[in-house]
């Protein structure tokens, strides 16, 4: 395989392109824009956040800001908590690339919001399609971590037909409300609901979860279902991790995404769309045989040939 473009760079990655399978000696990867604070610390930097009382926010960086000057481009993601970060990394190095990812569709009027940014020296580019549209921004479609490790093979040792896996985020009633749709239709499921933190909770349901389950664990699920259910936001308008695991480990898929068919891997036999298609037709969807996506397309999803589309063109 030949070398990726982004390889001709050195870049500073903050807050995106976190997987330890990336390591490559030009790309820097950082975690975190900010570093752990404790006890009064965080007191403290909650109420300069809100208030700007101290003009050096770097001291709440994490040492990304270190290499600053030593590199070329610098790619952040919209963890950002106002425009001192672009502003002090622009004072550093005025002649480093800067590219903030929104790779979360709700801004709610936030330090992040992207209007808020667009006079400054820095390049805006979103996941979500609409998004991209009303802030006339760039639109990049996400990555998956794990897409290089895709099975060639079919998995066939079924323990459940449907299984999903996310945050509560205020969608826990019309997920369970599914659930009781799909076992209605005979179908098997294996739900897993994170709680809210701060959020109290009056009924308790098995599928609710305290704590986020090993990565590891969840891909062993996939691997043992049908399907994954995929349940976005109000509002989202951008592929979640849930297309792409149906993707790489080939399985159906289930969304309430609307925009699902302008992607490349769509196909009406891997992915039943809630809302559009009858749900008569569900079990035998899940159970015909999965049509497998061209490898090109696959492709496009892992970190490395993401992160290239970066240098293909000026955003």
């Amino acid at each position: 395989m030949g070398k990726h473009l982004f390889e001709s760079h050195k870049i500073l990655c903050v807050g995106i392109l976190a997987e330890k399978s990336l390591s490559y000696p030009n790309l820097y990867i950082f975690p975190s824009i900010y570093r752990n604070v404790h006890g009064f610390e965080k007191y403290w930097r909650k109420i300069n956040e809100h208030f700007s009382l101290i003009k050096h926010k770097d001291k709440w960086y994490s040492d990304w800001k270190y290499l600053i000057k030593d590199v070329d481009t610098v790619i952040l993601s919209d963890g950002i908590r106002g425009r001192d970060v672009v502003e002090y990394i622009h004072k550093q190095n005025p002649n480093a690339r800067i590219i903030i990812y929104y790779c979360n569709p709700n801004f709610s009027h936030g330090r992040n919001e992207p209007s808020k940014y667009k006079d400054l020296p820095c390049e805006l580019v979103t996941f979500d399609i609409k998004n991209a549209q009303d802030y006339k921004i760039k639109f990049r479609h996400f990555y998956y971590p794990y897409m290089k490790q895709r099975l060639y093979t079919i998995d066939n040792d079924f323990k459940q037909d449907i299984f999903f896996i996310g945050e509560d985020k205020g969608r826990l009633n019309k997920i369970l409300e599914w659930k009781k749709i799909f076992n209605h239709y005979g179908l098997s499921c294996k739900f897993y609901i994170l709680k809210t933190k701060h959020r109290v909770y009056f009924s308790n349901h098995d599928e609710l979860i305290d704590e986020k389950i090993p990565y590891e664990e969840i891909i062993k699920e996939i691997r043992h279902s049908r399907a994954i259910l995929d349940f976005v936001q109000d509002k989202q308008h951008g592929i979640t991790l849930r297309p792409m695991e149906a993707m790489c480990f080939q399985k159906k898929l289930i969304t309430n995404f609307e925009e699902i068919t302008q992607y490349n891997f769509y196909n009406q036999n891997n992915v039943f769309r809630l809302g559009y298609d009858n749900l008569k037709d569900l079990k035998n969807f899940l159970y015909t045989p999965y049509e497998k996506i061209d490898d090109s397309i696959r492709m496009e999803y892992v970190p490395e040939n993401w992160l290239d589309t970066f240098f293909e063109e000026t955003l």
